[in-house]
Order: structure tokens, then sequence, then C-alpha cells
């Protein structure tokens, strides 16, 4: 009889919802019948997965059903299958897992064709949880361990010549529930003529059981993953001569298995516990932790070992508790470098070029903005994560764009304290020459600067649009814009109009209502409306629509914009400002005409304040009829009133006076006996007049 070219090997414990699944997944794949048998190992199970098993055996006799007592490991499992099969090629399936259509047929022939003795399918999970990745960027029919990570899985789920298993008598532990794999692997993988590695599609399917039940999910104890650490690092040992690709292997065992071992887990055993265990691993570990492997596992993995086999093990067991509680990355400087901070008892047991970090991660917020005069005023709080100790100082700087030139703030307030975190920090620019400057946090250590860019992370109460001196008309080489750039949003200044040269001036000329009795702002600009122009209002004082609103602009002649205000009575009580963004420039519209304003007629009042801005007041007389004159309003459809005087304006079918379409309302006939903006907007008109003309 003609051998099968794979034998798939399932071992199954207590997998009832998931092992027929698993086994019609072999049954259903698109390699030839004839080339596949199935090794069902049954455990022991309790749960009915025997019946399950039974009924896929009945419906096809490719499957053999090994029945045997629990051996309570998935090697015990694994182990009486291998003794059976007949395939070319054995593959180890669990049991609630899947094989993808095509996967055996792909990894069967691959393996043929490149006489490989070790193939691996590309591993992916059902709900996104970890699986290797690293060895799968790209299919390598002929793999390198450590060039293409082959060596960074070694669970068993790989197709591998059956010769091979034979030839090196390989069967797998009876006394690990976990990681019973990991040495079964690395002596297949170290022995293996050619190991290729596909990753043209998703081969292997990991399920997590809804149940729990995977035993790689399971809390391990330290002794069990030193267990698993020191039978690779033997096999390692036994398959390998010193020198890089030992080194290079040996990474994987102790930078994983090991270092768990070594964790907070370390902790819960007595001191003879960890004596004992301490001895077994120095046995293993010592005869191949060359320099070359010290240098390439992590800093704290390389201290606990240097640490172990030292026999510090009452600082080793200090160092895991600060590790444990986070505080291995603690740091301060110290002799000219960032240096993790550690307990007396331990810092002088270890290696002072293994105490030497990277500079913090210092994070930076601005929290005020402020312009006055051709002066910058600019606050930021400062974070530097796991710091002991402070800085000592901390500073705002600019940088000239495009250059070396910088130019210091004078910092005016500082809280730097060690119990400050974040650290703040506020600063004043003065003398700042022409040019686009860049703003930084500058945090100093002695003669050593940290710059971090500024103002991407800000507090909301800055204005997005940034702020400048342009309410004071300055000159335009005095002219101070703090800005925020486009993308990353950092914080700019423009001193001198360099980027900001095409923005416009606009001022308020006075005060109307329109047909539905809102207040309507006219505002004169220094060139014609533009799209990208926008109008802003701030609502302070009533928290159910306070904020900054957008107001849109309706062009009502060349250089003149009407701004509909919002309804007074959704802002009754509240205060209202203006604002203007014109090419990308903010300035503040003061508020006009309200001397002039005449309540009765309106509905409502306007009272000025000292920041330009007016106080909305209804009054409770005038409440009714404003409510009165909504209702009516709202069983109408009509044409924003300013938008139809603006078209009637372009195709001349209008005076051009904006007094006309006032005039042609019935609120403006009361507004009319009163100088509501009489001479302001008189005069606004008669301008408008002479440029259309």
């Amino acid at each position: 009889m003609t051998p099968p070219d794979v034998s798939v090997v399932i071992p199954v414990y207590n997998s009832v919802d998931y092992v027929g699944e698993a086994i019609r997944s072999v049954r259903d794949q698109t390699i030839a019948p004839e080339r596949v048998e199935l090794i069902v190992v049954d455990d022991g199970s309790t749960d009915g997965s025997d019946a399950v098993i039974a009924q896929e055996a009945a419906a096809d006799p490719r499957i053999t059903v090994i029945t045997q007592a629990n051996s309570g490991t998935p090697g015990g499992a694994r182990n009486p299958a291998l003794d059976v099969v007949r395939g070319t090629f054995v593959f180890f399936l669990d049991s609630d897992d899947l094989l993808t259509p095509g996967a055996l047929e792909s990894m069967v022939d691959t393996a043929i064709a490149e006489e490989s003795d070790v193939v691996l399918g590309k591993i992916v999970s059902s709900d996104h949880r970890h699986v290797p990745t690293s060895m799968f960027k790209r299919t390598a029919l002929d793999a390198d361990l450590v060039g293409d990570r082959v060596f960074n899985t070694l669970g068993p789920t790989k197709l591998i010549r059956r010769d091979l298993i034979d030839r090196l008598h390989l069967r797998f532990p009876t006394d690990q529930t976990v990681g019973e794999d990991e040495p079964f692997i690395a002596a297949a993988y170290l022995n293996a003529r050619k190991i290729s590695v596909l990753a043209d599609m998703d081969y292997y399917i990991v399920q997590y059981r809804q149940d729990g039940g995977n035993m790689t999910l399971g809390k391990r104890s330290s002794p069990s993953h030193a267990l698993v650490a020191r039978r690779v690092v033997e096999v390692i040992e036994r398959f390998t001569e010193p020198g890089d690709l030992r080194d290079g292997l040996l990474k994987r065992p102790l930078d994983r298995p090991l270092a768990r071992a070594l964790d907070s887990r370390w902790l819960t055993l007595d001191a003879a516990a960890q004596a004992e265990l301490a001895a077994e691993i120095r046995d293993t570990v010592a005869p191949v932790y060359t320099d070359g492997v010290r240098s390439l596992l992590r800093t704290a993995t390389t201290i606990k070992l240097d640490l172990l086999i030292a026999g510090e093990l009452k600082a080793l067991a200090s160092y895991i508790a600060v590790h444990r509680d986070g505080g291995d990355e603690a740091l301060l400087w110290e002799d000219g470098s960032f240096r993790m901070h550690l307990p007396d008892e331990v810092s002088a047991l270890v290696d002072p070029s293994l105490r030497v970090l990277p500079a913090p991660a210092i994070t930076c917020r601005l929290e005020d903005l402020g312009v006055e005069g051709m002066g910058v005023d600019v606050s930021a709080s400062v974070t530097i994560p796991h710091l002991v100790g402070e800085p000592d100082a901390i500073g705002i700087r600019a940088r000239l764009r495009g250059a070396e030139e910088v130019h210091d703030f004078t910092v005016t307030a500082q809280d730097s304290g060690p119990s400050a975190m974040p650290f703040l920090v506020t600063a004043k620019g003065t003398d700042i020459p022409r040019g686009i400057w860049d703003l930084f946090v500058v945090v100093r250590f002695a003669d050593h600067e940290i710059e971090r860019r500024l103002g991407a992370d800000r507090s909301r109460a800055i204005e997005p649009d940034g702020i400048s001196n342009i309410d004071e008309a300055p000159d335009p080489q005095d002219r101070v814009l703090a800005y925020f750039t486009q993308g990353r949003g950092n914080l700019s200044i423009d001193r001198g109009s360099i980027l900001h040269k095409q923005f416009a001036l606009a001022k308020v000329a006075g005060l109307t209502l329109d047909v539905d009795g809102r207040a309507v702002l006219l505002i004169e600009t220094t060139r014609p409306p533009r799209p990208a122009d926008e109008y802003f209002c701030y609502v302070e004082g009533i928290p159910q629509h306070g904020g900054r609103r957008l107001l849109p602009g309706s062009p009502l002649g060349e250089r003149l914009v009407g701004l509909r205000l919002p309804e007074a009575s959704e802002i009754d009580g509240a205060s209202l400002s203006i604002s203007a963004l014109l090419g990308g420039v903010k300035s503040s519209l003061p508020i006009t005409g309200t001397e002039h304003w005449n309540p009765r007629a309106a509905g409502f009042a306007l009272i000025p304040d000292e920041k330009g801005g007016v106080k909305v007041v209804v009054e409770e007389s005038m409440r009714s009829r404003a409510q009165g004159s909504r209702s009516k309003r709202a069983g109408s459809k009509r044409a924003d009133s300013m938008t139809a005087t603006a078209a009637r304006w372009r195709h001349g079918t209008t005076t051009g006076s904006v007094l006309d379409r006032v005039r042609s309302t019935r609120a403006a006939q009361l507004v009319r006996r009163t100088p509501v903006l009489g001479p302001t907007l008189g005069r606004v008109v008669r301008g408008t007049r002479r440029r259309t003309s």
C-alpha cells in the first residue's frame, strides 16, 4: 500500500465544540484524498469529544482514532501518533484550530519541489489576537533561522519530514503542559537541510476558545517558564557551535521564557526555592552566556541574568521588585547621561554601561498664548516620564525657519520642583527679528539640551486660528502673528508679514435689521470678499448656546459684507463678540453703532461692553412680541433677504442702496423713525455707490 504524502496529527482533550470543525478542515483540503491520512488521539476526553471523533471517523476511512487515558499534557497526546504515522511528512493541528482550503497541498508540494525538511505556513488568528507574524513578511523558500526570524516561532504547527523526526528520535516532553513543543521544533530546525516559509496566503487559523480552555493562555509559574528556556538552550548548545549563530538563537529562550521566569513570579518563591531554581538556570545558561549573547538581550534581561549568575539573589529580588512596580523605567540625570534609577543595593552591582538610557520621551502642551504689541507670551506644561528629580531649567525658544539662528524667550515664571510634574513654564519673547520663527520647549540638564516642538497639543481655550497684534494697527513690518502650521498644527510666529501678506483688514460699518428681525452687522473690508474669508461670533454666559459659531458672510457690494447674528431669543443674556479670519489672519471686530440701536423697534437691546462686544437683552415686554413674530415667520418660506439684495445688486435691479432694502421691510419702518445707524450707514451706502459707478 502506497504511504500518504502527509499525516495530520490532531491531539484532542475536551474539545467537543471545536474538534469536528478541525477534522473537517482536513477532510475538505484540496489535496488528493489518497495523499492524506489523519491520526486523531483522544486523550481521555470527558465532554463528548469521543462521539464527535467517532462520527467523523465513520464518514472517512482515512481517519485513524487512538483512544487513551488522559496523559495530562499535549506531548502525551502527540507522541502515540508519531509511533504509527506513515506519511512522508507530519503536520500537527491543534483540535481547536483550522487549516484553510489548499493549505496542505501547497505546503506538501513546496516541500517536495524544494526538498525542504520543514515548511511554515502563515498563521493568522480568528479574532485578531497575538500570533507569530515576524517570519511571515515574505515567502522564503530557503529561509535563514535568524535572518528570516524563523526561530521566533517554536510552535508545533509546521510540516516536518518524518525521516527527520525518526533520525533524531524526536518526541515531545511529557512533563510540560505548555512549551513542550519548543525543544522539539528547535531540534527540527537545527537539523533541517532546508526550511521554507510560505506567506502567500493564510494557512493556519488559531481559534481562541470561548471557555478559556487554550492551554497557552493558562497562568504559568516561574519554574515552568524556566524549564522551557533551559530545554531550548540545551537543544541549541547540542546542535550548534559557539559563535554568532548560537548567540542569535539564544536570544529567544533567554529574552522570552527565561525573562518571564525572572519577573514578578520569581518573588512568589521562598528563598530556598529561589536558590534551587537559580542553580538550575545557572548550570544551563552560564556556559553559553557570552558577551555576544549579552549584547543581544534586552537590558532588563541582561541585568537579571548578570545578578543571578553572580549569585546576587537578594539584589536580583530587589531589582525584580522595582521592575514589577514599573520602577525600572525611572531615570535620573547623572554623570552626563540619563541613567536607570536603581536601589542602592542594586546599583553598585549593575554594569554601569547597562544603566545608561536614551533621552526620555518628553511631551509638552501649550497652555496659554498672547500677543501684545510686538511681544509674545507663551505658557507650556512639560511632562518627563519617570524622571527622578528635576531638570536644571525649562525655557521657550524660537528658531528661525531654515536657519541656525535662535531667539530664547525670557522666562517669567517656572514651576519645575521635584513634585511639580508636569512642569510649567511661562516666557515672553520680545525684540523678535523679522522672519518666520518656529517655537520649541527647551529642557536643560547641565549642558545638555532637549528641544521639543510646541503647539500641536494645546489647551482648547487657545484660539485655533492663532493670535496677532493686527487689532493694534501696526505698520506691516511690526505685525506679529502667532499661528499654527498646517498639518501638524505646531506654533510659529510670523514677524513682519513674511508669509501672511495677502490678508485684508475689516471694520464694522454699523448695524441694521433684516426682514426677519435679525440683527445684521455690516462689515467693510479693504479688498473684495473671498470664499475663504470667515467670520465668527463668540457667545459667552449661556452654556446651552455658548462657544464659537461661524457666521456666513453675504456680499452686499464690492467691499461690503453682511453678517447675520444669532437670533436674539437664543442668546438672551449672553455676551457677543465678533472676529474675522481674512487671509489666514484673525482680527477682532468691535461692534459699533449701538448708540443708535432702537430696542423697541428691534425687540431686544444691545448693550456695549468694554471689550468691543455687546450683551443681548430681550426684555419681558418685548419677548411675547418677538415670539409672535417668529411664529408668523415660521409659517412662510422666504429667501434670505441679504442674499436676495446681493443678487439684485449684481444684476443691476437695485440702486445699490442698502437703505433701499432696509426701507422695504416693516421692521425698518420702525427703525427709520429713530437715528439707527443713520450717519454711519449713509456713509457706507454713498461710498458703495461711488465705487460701483
